[in-house]
C-alpha cells in the first residue's frame, strides 16, 4: 500500500492524473455525438488539434491570458463543427464518417505545411503555462487541481445534457429518426447543436493538452489519437456516461506497467497499439449484439 501511494503522489502519478483528466474530457464530448447520437465523427480529434493550435498561437506570439486562450479555443473549434455539420450532416451512414474523415484529413494537412502560422512538423515550443491572479500554474501539482475542476465542471454538464431534454431528443434520433421527426423534432438543429458540444469540449481537452506539454506538433493529432478515443468510446460502450470514465481509466492506465517491463522504447508504444486492438476486437466481438440499442418499432 505503500509503494501504491507513493506512486500515486510522485510525478509520474501527478502526469498520468493529467492525462485523465484531458481524456476524459475529450472521451465525454465524442460520447455525446458517436454515443448518445451515433454519428460517426472521425474528426473529433481535429477539433482537438484546433483547440491545441489556437491556444499554442495565443500564448505565444500573442501574450493572450488563459481565460482568452481557453474560450477562443472552444469558439474556434465550435465554428469548425458548424462548418462540419453543414456539409457532413447532409450525408448518411458510411457516407457521414467518410465526410468527417475528409475534414480531419484536411485539418492535418494544414497542420503540417501552413508553415508560417503552425510551423509545420516542427510544432510549437515554449507554450507557457497559465497564470491566474497570484496563482502559478507551473507545478504540475497546482496544474492538476486546475484541471481536475474544468474535469469535474464538464463531467457534470455532461451527465445533465445526457439525462435531460436534449439527451433523450438526441438518442431517439438515433434510434428512431423517423418517429422523432413526427413528433416535431428538429434533426438538424439537435445534431448541429451536439456537434458544437462536443467539438467544443475536444477544444478545450486541446487547450489544457497544451498548456500541459508546453509543446504541441501535428503528430499528437493524428489517426491513432482518434482511434483511441474512439476505444475508450466503444469499449465504455456507447451512450453510457459512467462506461465512458471507466474506459478512459483503463485505457489510459492499462499500457503503464509494460514502462517497468525492461524492454526498448522502440517496442513500447507498438506494445501498446497492439494491446488496444486486441482489447477492441475482443469488446466488438463479445458485444457486438449489443454496442448500440436497438432500433425501436412504431
Amino acid at each position: 500500500m505503500t509503494s501504491l501511494l507513493e506512486i500515486i503522489s510522485s510525478d509520474y502519478g501527478v502526469h498520468l492524473a493529467i492525462l485523465l483528466c484531458i481524456y476524459l474530457i475529450l472521451a465525454q464530448g465524442l460520447n455525446l455525438t458517436f454515443g448518445l447520437g451515433q454519428l460517426f465523427n472521425l474528426a473529433h480529434v481535429a477539433s482537438y488539434a484546433i483547440g491545441a493550435y489556437a491556444t499554442a498561437l495565443l500564448s505565444t506570439d500573442a501574450q493572450r491570458d488563459f481565460a482568452t486562450c481557453v474560450l477562443t479555443s472552444m469558439s474556434l473549434s465550435g465554428i469548425f463543427a458548424l462548418l462540419l455539420g453543414a456539409i457532413a450532416l447532409r450525408l448518411s451512414a458510411d457516407y457521414f464518417a467518410i465526410g468527417t474523415l475528409a475534414f480531419s484529413s484536411v485539418v492535418s494537412a494544414l497542420l503540417i505545411n501552413w508553415k508560417s502560422v503552425t510551423h509545420g512538423v516542427l510544432g510549437i515550443p515554449g507554450i507557457p503555462r497559465p497564470e491566474i491572479g497570484r496563482i502559478d500554474f507551473y507545478d504540475n501539482v497546482p496544474f492538476l487541481g486546475l484541471l481536475i475542476l474544468f474535469t469535474a465542471a464538464s463531467q457534470t454538464f455532461f451527465y445533465v445534457v445526457a439525462r435531460g431534454k436534449f439527451g433523450r431528443a438526441l438518442r431517439a434520433l438515433a434510434e428512431y429518426e423517423q418517429a422523432a421527426v413526427v413528433l416535431g423534432k428538429n434533426t438538424t438543429r439537435i445534431r448541429n447543436t451536439a456537434f458544437v458540444l462536443s467539438s467544443c469540449a475536444a477544444g478545450l481537452s486541446g487547450s489544457l493538452f497544451a498548456y500541459y506539454l508546453n509543446y504541441i506538433d501535428p503528430s499528437s493529432f493524428g489517426l491513432n489519437e482518434m482511434i483511441f478515443v474512439l476505444t475508450i468510446v466503444i469499449i465504455g460502450r456507447p451512450g453510457s456516461f459512467w462506461g465512458t470514465i471507466a474506459a478512459t481509466i483503463f485505457l489510459v492506465l492499462l499500457p503503464e506497467p509494460l514502462r517497468f517491463i525492461d524492454l526498448p522504447s522502440a517496442y513500447l508504444g507498438p506494445l501498446r497499439q497492439l494491446l488496444n486492438a486486441l482489447i477492441l476486437f475482443a469488446v466488438l466481438y463479445w458485444k457486438r449484439g449489443s454496442l448500440f440499442p436497438q432500433q425501436r418499432k412504431v
